[in-house]
């Protein structure tokens, strides 16, 4: 009887060590995802910042007209928000 209670045990911790080091590896897969998604996210931003300046150089009238309208249209919704 006690040893089965032993092999009992060392079956339990040999599925719990299994369960450990399956955790680890999708922790390990999602780190190495995450780190790829927020790399790609980054070079988009700086993509698209290098397109912005672009145009703000070739049209800084319609550049500065744009950024007046977009500060109007924030300021009349956050006139409207409840305080």
């Amino acid at each position: 009887m006690a040893d089965t209670k032993l092999q009992d045990g060392e079956s339990a911790e040999g599925a719990a060590h299994n369960v450990a080091a399956a955790g680890r590896k999708v922790l390990e897969e999602s780190y190495d995802n995450l780190r790829e998604y927020g790399e790609k996210s980054l070079s988009y931003a700086g993509h698209l910042t290098d397109d912005l300046l672009e145009f703000v150089k070739r049209e800084p009238l319609i550049a500065v007209g744009a950024a007046f309208l977009l500060g109007y249209v924030t300021a009349q919704v956050l006139r409207r928000l409840p305080s």
